[in-house]
Protein backbone atom coordinates (compact mmCIF):
# COMPACT_ATOMS: atom_id res chain seq x y z
CA UNK A 1 0.00 0.00 0.00
CA UNK A 2 3.01 2.33 -0.23
CA UNK A 3 2.59 3.12 -3.94
CA UNK A 4 0.98 6.57 -4.51
CA UNK A 5 -1.89 5.10 -6.56
CA UNK A 6 -2.83 2.84 -3.65
CA UNK A 7 -2.60 5.78 -1.25
CA UNK A 8 -5.27 7.54 -3.30
CA UNK A 9 -7.46 4.44 -3.14
CA UNK A 10 -7.15 4.58 0.64
CA UNK A 11 -8.11 8.28 0.65
CA UNK A 12 -11.36 7.51 -1.15
CA UNK A 13 -11.98 4.44 1.02
CA UNK A 14 -11.48 6.54 4.16
CA UNK A 15 -13.87 9.20 2.84
CA UNK A 16 -16.53 6.52 2.54
CA UNK A 17 -15.75 4.31 5.56
CA UNK A 18 -15.29 7.19 7.99
CA UNK A 19 -18.48 8.81 6.76
CA UNK A 20 -16.64 11.94 5.59
CA UNK A 21 -18.39 11.84 2.21
CA UNK A 22 -21.79 11.72 3.89
CA UNK A 23 -20.74 14.33 6.46
CA UNK A 24 -19.60 16.67 3.70
CA UNK A 25 -22.88 16.09 1.86
CA UNK A 26 -24.94 16.99 4.93
CA UNK A 27 -22.72 19.89 5.96
CA UNK A 28 -23.69 23.51 5.38
CA UNK A 29 -19.99 24.38 5.29
CA UNK A 30 -18.92 24.85 1.65
CA UNK A 31 -15.25 24.42 2.61
CA UNK A 32 -15.95 20.93 3.96
CA UNK A 33 -17.70 20.07 0.69
CA UNK A 34 -14.78 21.52 -1.32
CA UNK A 35 -12.23 19.48 0.66
CA UNK A 36 -14.14 16.23 0.16
CA UNK A 37 -14.52 16.99 -3.57
CA UNK A 38 -10.82 17.84 -3.80
CA UNK A 39 -9.92 14.46 -2.29
CA UNK A 40 -12.12 12.68 -4.83
CA UNK A 41 -10.69 14.73 -7.73
CA UNK A 42 -7.10 14.07 -6.64
CA UNK A 43 -7.74 10.34 -6.36
CA UNK A 44 -9.37 10.24 -9.82
CA UNK A 45 -6.56 12.31 -11.35
CA UNK A 46 -4.00 9.85 -10.01
CA UNK A 47 -5.98 6.87 -11.26
CA UNK A 48 -6.60 8.41 -14.69
CA UNK A 49 -2.93 9.36 -15.01
CA UNK A 50 -1.94 5.76 -14.27
CA UNK A 51 -4.57 4.35 -16.64
CA UNK A 52 -3.69 6.90 -19.33
CA UNK A 53 -0.07 5.75 -19.28
CA UNK A 54 -1.19 2.26 -20.32
CA UNK A 55 0.61 1.43 -23.59
CA UNK A 56 -2.23 0.09 -25.78
CA UNK A 57 -3.79 2.90 -27.87
CA UNK A 58 -7.45 3.68 -27.07
CA UNK A 59 -7.79 0.72 -24.66
CA UNK A 60 -7.91 3.15 -21.73
CA UNK A 61 -10.67 5.40 -23.12
CA UNK A 62 -13.68 3.53 -21.60
CA UNK A 63 -11.93 3.28 -18.23
CA UNK A 64 -11.02 6.98 -18.21
CA UNK A 65 -14.54 7.97 -19.18
CA UNK A 66 -16.04 5.78 -16.45
CA UNK A 67 -13.71 7.21 -13.81
CA UNK A 68 -14.46 10.78 -14.88
CA UNK A 69 -18.24 10.25 -14.89
CA UNK A 70 -18.03 8.58 -11.47
CA UNK A 71 -15.92 11.50 -10.19
CA UNK A 72 -18.52 14.03 -11.38
CA UNK A 73 -21.38 11.93 -9.94
CA UNK A 74 -19.59 11.83 -6.57
CA UNK A 75 -19.11 15.61 -6.62
CA UNK A 76 -22.82 15.96 -7.39
CA UNK A 77 -23.54 13.75 -4.36
CA UNK A 78 -21.22 15.80 -2.11
CA UNK A 79 -23.03 18.96 -3.24
CA UNK A 80 -26.24 17.61 -1.73
CA UNK A 81 -27.95 16.63 -4.96
CA UNK A 82 -28.96 13.10 -5.86
CA UNK A 83 -26.00 11.21 -7.30
CA UNK A 84 -26.68 10.25 -10.88
CA UNK A 85 -24.52 9.09 -13.77
CA UNK A 86 -27.10 10.65 -16.11
CA UNK A 87 -26.67 14.10 -14.55
CA UNK A 88 -22.88 13.63 -14.59
CA UNK A 89 -22.99 12.77 -18.31
CA UNK A 90 -25.24 15.77 -18.96
CA UNK A 91 -22.78 18.01 -17.09
CA UNK A 92 -19.84 16.72 -19.11
CA UNK A 93 -21.85 17.20 -22.32
CA UNK A 94 -22.83 20.73 -21.22
CA UNK A 95 -19.17 21.67 -20.90
CA UNK A 96 -19.48 22.30 -24.61
CA UNK A 97 -18.46 21.36 -28.11
CA UNK A 98 -15.09 23.07 -27.77
CA UNK A 99 -14.32 20.84 -24.82
CA UNK A 100 -15.45 17.85 -26.91
CA UNK A 101 -13.18 18.93 -29.74
CA UNK A 102 -10.36 19.34 -27.26
CA UNK A 103 -11.08 15.84 -25.94
CA UNK A 104 -10.91 14.38 -29.44
CA UNK A 105 -7.64 16.21 -30.14
CA UNK A 106 -6.15 15.15 -26.79
CA UNK A 107 -7.22 11.53 -27.34
CA UNK A 108 -5.76 11.65 -30.85
CA UNK A 109 -2.47 12.98 -29.47
CA UNK A 110 -2.50 10.33 -26.75
CA UNK A 111 -3.15 7.66 -29.39
CA UNK A 112 -0.11 8.79 -31.40
CA UNK A 113 2.08 9.11 -28.31
CA UNK A 114 1.45 5.46 -27.43
CA UNK A 115 3.69 4.53 -30.36
CA UNK A 116 6.68 6.05 -28.51
CA UNK A 117 7.32 3.68 -25.60
CA UNK A 118 7.97 5.06 -22.13
CA UNK A 119 8.00 8.83 -22.87
CA UNK A 120 4.87 8.66 -25.00
CA UNK A 121 3.10 6.67 -22.30
CA UNK A 122 4.19 9.12 -19.60
CA UNK A 123 2.98 12.11 -21.61
CA UNK A 124 -0.26 10.32 -22.46
CA UNK A 125 -0.86 9.66 -18.76
CA UNK A 126 -0.17 13.31 -17.93
CA UNK A 127 -2.68 14.43 -20.56
CA UNK A 128 -5.32 12.06 -19.14
CA UNK A 129 -4.65 13.37 -15.63
CA UNK A 130 -4.83 17.02 -16.70
CA UNK A 131 -8.14 16.50 -18.47
CA UNK A 132 -9.56 14.71 -15.43
CA UNK A 133 -8.36 17.49 -13.14
CA UNK A 134 -10.03 20.14 -15.32
CA UNK A 135 -13.33 18.25 -15.38
CA UNK A 136 -13.18 17.74 -11.59
CA UNK A 137 -12.44 21.41 -10.91
CA UNK A 138 -15.24 22.52 -13.24
CA UNK A 139 -17.67 20.10 -11.55
CA UNK A 140 -16.66 21.33 -8.08
CA UNK A 141 -17.14 24.95 -9.10
CA UNK A 142 -20.48 24.27 -10.75
CA UNK A 143 -22.09 21.88 -8.24
CA UNK A 144 -20.54 23.00 -4.95
CA UNK A 145 -19.82 26.71 -5.46
CA UNK A 146 -22.73 27.43 -7.79
CA UNK A 147 -20.49 28.90 -10.48
CA UNK A 148 -22.41 29.40 -13.74
CA UNK A 149 -21.80 26.76 -16.42
CA UNK A 150 -20.16 29.29 -18.76
CA UNK A 151 -17.54 30.16 -16.13
CA UNK A 152 -16.96 26.47 -15.28
CA UNK A 153 -16.57 25.75 -19.01
CA UNK A 154 -14.08 28.62 -19.40
CA UNK A 155 -12.07 27.37 -16.43
CA UNK A 156 -11.91 23.88 -17.93
CA UNK A 157 -10.71 25.30 -21.24
CA UNK A 158 -8.00 27.37 -19.51
CA UNK A 159 -6.84 24.53 -17.26
CA UNK A 160 -6.71 21.88 -19.97
CA UNK A 161 -4.89 24.33 -22.24
CA UNK A 162 -2.36 24.96 -19.44
CA UNK A 163 -3.28 28.64 -19.00
CA UNK A 164 -3.43 30.30 -15.57
CA UNK A 165 -6.81 30.98 -13.97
Amino acid sequence: MGHPVFQHFSVVRSLISEGRLEAARKSNNPEEKREAAKSVVNACVTLCTAVGAEPIPLADFPILTSLQVTMVATIIYISGRRMSRKIAMEFIAALGANVGTGLVLREGARFLLKFFPVWGNAISGAIAGAGTYGIGRAASLYFIDGTPMTEARNLLRRETAGLPE
